[in-house]
């Protein structure tokens, strides 16, 4: 006669064998979590750092048509938001050879702000994606 043996497995290592092959997901889900702030304030300064440096760099092209009237319709919707933030700096930073570089200087400002930010390596980018 031939004997038979039936093996019973514990429950429970088969519920933990069951955890361990799910452990590196929940790990990785765990490491994708983030504050709750950054996402919509990732979502907020990308447009917005955008704009700013695209009317900097608007203003940089006015600028070398000095007879343009800032007042006038396509021209007024770089020049009024832009004028406070030039005003601010244009006392400090003297022209160079004639030429207004505050516009060059804040598009450089808008331009390392958002790489360091939300650059490929950037501070809110890395938060998001690994939650550190």
């Amino acid at each position: 006669t031939t004997t038979t043996t039936t093996t019973t497995t514990n429950p429970s290592l088969q519920q933990q064998s069951a955890l361990n092959m799910i452990d590196p997901i929940q790990t990785s889900l765990m490491l994708a979590e983030t504050d709750p702030w950054v996402q919509p304030l990732s979502q907020v300064l990308d447009p917005f750092l955008n704009l700013l440096s695209f009317a900097m760099l608007c203003r940089v092209v006015i600028s070398w048509y000095p007879t343009t009237n800032l007042n006038e319709p396509p021209f007024n919707l770089v020049a009024w938001p832009t004028e406070p933030l030039l005003r601010a700096i244009r006392g400090s930073i003297p022209p160079a050879f004639g030429v207004d570089i505050t516009p060059i200087v804040w598009l450089g400002v808008f331009t390392f702000l958002h790489e360091i930010l939300l650059g490929q390596q950037g501070l809110l980018t890395m938060k998001i994606k690994y939650g550190i």
